[in-house]
């Protein structure tokens, strides 16, 4: 329930409660044994999740609609009356780009999770929308690509939003039971951007070319020809900035019952209820019944965190390494002459912009099938540790067999794009395997980290390191993934630089089985009183 939708005697209720807001879960030994099953509509504080939801969909929409149409947008930088870049030119260029906007979060990921342990999470949600929304409207509106190279970077800078997100979601969501769910919030947001962000960015890309009709004549359109799908994105992105200045409730410990200063919801509230009793509501000081200690490095990282935070640094280095080199893969152009031996072969599916969207959102679709409808159940039933171990093992499969697309019989001449039944249906099935293994992988990595802290005061702290890391392996996989693309090209072998990622993702999977699940938040009071001499 949204605050607009409290009465003011609940709200009151609010206020003078001495316990902070959510209850602790009950022990183990109090559960009900025949407790109901959790299901999707049993997750607790749903209005919250659905606005941390929206504030999340928005960023990987703008992000993954560029993937649709980057190959084109790098091309145009090149005056038409010099010879046009070749394929392995482009394909660093984009390399650059994408890890441009990586390595810039990788370097403040950290400091953003501090500042988010300090002055709260909602306010570095909000920034982070809005340095998001300067961004892609700077990117769709530059001339260069030293111009849209400098504004993927401060759109790197000024969004820490990945780590914050995934501690308010656990802040939100405190007993682990729900986990299963809740942490599958991020990723099902990512696969429905992947499904729309692609669409946007195909059937609004260059409009003025691709609908001569209704805006040939638009000349703003004919000169920024790739502006459009980016105010598209900042729309997006500011709609989610207003409902989270709404909306979203601050979750820091130090900082909830301070919601008397959230203008925001202070808007809502008098909207709702203008009466003496909401009033109240803000002016009421109400502190936390002590203040955190924040305990020492040693404390922060240990061993087990340190151990899954090299895990999840692993999985995004080849998986975010592969969605970038997919839409790369799929717009180059088709081999004109034969291969020379069944590992020597070069070229890729030649798909145009709408296509290459087309393949982009089926990744989200088959996410989205996935983590609505089979991983609670088979993470349930397989445990959290099992199911993770054997997504890392599908992740090779599904590379290995990547670059043999650009081999399947065509129905059409190497001169135009790969199509028929069997090329596509090629396609769905590496990608099944793809998203298989990376719907299981990417939350599990989430709740494993989240597992292996045991202190509130260092959630973002360590939420916020996660998604540095994270980020430093979007920004070395894309760039030396292009570079491993263009040599593959260039030298007959364009499977080279997906048979490497093979070779991590392997490495990754047999890192998982060095991961053990830890116990999660633990309460301050019950540490205290079980002597643990941690606090």
């Amino acid at each position: 329930m949204l605050p607009s939708e409290r009465s003011s005697s609940e709200l009151e209720v609010d206020i003078d409660a001495p316990e902070d807001p959510p209850p602790p879960p009950p022990p183990a030994s109090s559960q009900n044994p025949e407790e109901k099953p959790v299901t999707w509509l049993s997750l607790p504080r749903k209005s919250q999740l659905i606005v941390l939801t929206l504030c999340r969909f928005s960023e990987p929409l703008t992000q993954t609609s560029v993937a649709s149409y980057l190959y084109y947008y790098l091309a145009s930088f090149h005056p038409p009356d010099k010879p046009a870049p070749s394929a392995g030119t482009i394909s660093r260029q984009a390399g650059i780009m994408a890890s441009s906007f990586a390595l810039a979060q990788c370097l403040t990921g950290v400091l953003w999770g501090r500042l988010s342990d300090k002055i709260g999470r909602k306010p570095c949600i909000l920034f982070g929308l809005a340095g998001a929304a300067i961004s892609v409207i700077g990117f769709g509106f530059s001339g260069n690509l030293a111009m849209a190279l400098t504004f993927r970077i401060l759109g790197g800078c000024l969004n820490g939003n990945v780590g914050v997100l995934r501690t308010m979601v656990t802040e939100v969501v405190v007993e682990k039971k729900y986990h299963s769910r809740a942490f599958l919030i991020m990723p099902i947001c990512f696969n429905v951007g992947i499904i729309v962000g692609p669409a946007i960015g195909g059937v609004l890309a260059d409009p003025a070319n691709t609908y001569p009709g209704l805006f040939g004549g638009v000349e703003w359109m004919r000169k920024w020809r790739y502006a459009l799908p980016n105010l598209a994105s900042a729309v997006f992105l500011c709609t989610s900035m207003m409902l989270g200045f709404l909306f979203l409730e601050e979750t820091l410990e130090s900082k909830r019952y301070r919601n008397r200063t959230d203008i925001g919801l202070k808007i809502v509230v008098g909207s709702a209820s203008p009466s003496s009793s909401s009033a109240s509501i803000c002016t009421i000081p109400i502190k936390p019944k002590k203040t955190p200690v924040r305990p020492i490095l040693q404390e922060t990282f240990t061993k087990n965190t340190i151990f899954t935070l090299i895990a999840f640094a692993i999985v995004p280095l080849h998986n975010a390494t592969f969605m970038h080199l997919w839409g790369i893969f799929l717009s180059t152009p088709r081999s004109q002459t034969p291969p020379s031996s069944p590992l020597a072969f070069t070229g890729g599916l030649g798909l145009p912009a709408s296509q290459v969207g087309l393949a982009m959102s089926y990744l989200g679709a088959i996410g989205i099938l996935l983590q609505l409808i089979f991983y609670p159940p088979l993470q349930a039933k397989l445990g959290l540790l099992r199911s993770f171990r054997i997504s890392s093992m599908i992740f090779p499969i599904s590379y290995l067999l990547t670059p043999f697309l650009a081999r399947v019989p065509s129905s059409s001449p190497p001169s135009q794009p790969a199509s028929g039944f069997l090329v596509w249906a090629c396609i769905v099935g590496v990608l099944l395997l793809q998203v298989t293994a990376r719907t299981f992988a990417l939350p599990g990595s989430v709740i494993l980290l989240t597992n292996s802290v045991e202190k509130r005061a260092v959630l973002g702290t360590v939420h916020g390191t996660g998604s540095s890391l994270a980020s430093g392996s979007r920004a070395i996989g894309p760039v030396t993934g292009g570079v491993l693309y263009a040599a593959g090209l260039e030298g007959g072998v364009v499977g080279c630089v997906f048979w490497v990622l093979a070779g991590i993702a392997s490495v990754g999977a047999w890192w998982a089985w060095f991961l053990k699940e830890g116990r999660g938040l633990v309460d301050d009071d019950d540490e205290e009183e079980g002597g643990s001499g941690r606090v």
